[in-house]
């Protein structure tokens, strides 16, 4: 037998090909998460909202003491469906990390396109700012954060002028 026609091993781009598969099928068939991931995105959600409206006022919209936000914020129990979801209503962005376990976003669908001057005019901010982090040709994990507090506030109100675009098209409802 000619030892060139030996047989041929599995040809280099099989794994990288099997680890894309197998990434796409975790996107199709999304892993299922657990009450404690919910709980942490729950609390890393609220903790953030909180740090803006202070416990006793974010306590005070759902009618219970700092207490209870305390033991929900820290896992002793779990708050009801019907609670985090009016959550929403303290702050749009309240479930965002929530969502994001399950690669998706909570946008209001009633939310008006706003003031579209003042949105121009932090639009215009936040381009400056962005620049001035990108002075030295890299955005790090501290900047990242400080940028991403002004674009959580401005995605939702950015997205009201799209969903607004879809109901002129009758897209959406």
């Amino acid at each position: 037998m000619n030892s060139i026609l030996r047989p041929v091993s599995r040809p280099v781009f099989v794994p990288f090909m099997e680890a894309l598969m197998a990434e796409r099928m975790r996107q199709v068939c999304p892993q299922l998460r657990s009450k404690s991931d919910v709980h942490d995105a729950l609390a890393a959600g609220w903790t953030r909202i909180i740090a803006k409206v202070k416990k006793g006022n974010f306590a005070d919209k759902f009618g219970v003491d700092g207490r209870q936000v305390g033991r929900w914020i820290g896992g002793e129990n779990s708050p009801e469906l019907h609670t985090a979801l009016n959550s929403l209503l303290i702050d749009p962005t309240a479930l965002d990390e929530v969502a994001a376990l399950y690669g998706v976003s909570i946008v209001p669908r009633n939310l008006a396109a706003a003031n579209d001057m003042g949105m121009i005019s932090e639009l215009a901010h936040l381009t400056g700012q962005w620049a001035e982090v990108m002075a030295d040709g890299i955005r790090d994990h501290n900047e990242t954060l400080a940028l991403a507090v002004v674009l959580r506030d401005l995605i939702p109100r950015l997205q009201s002028v799209v969903a607004e675009a879809d109901r002129h098209r009758g897209v959406a409802s």
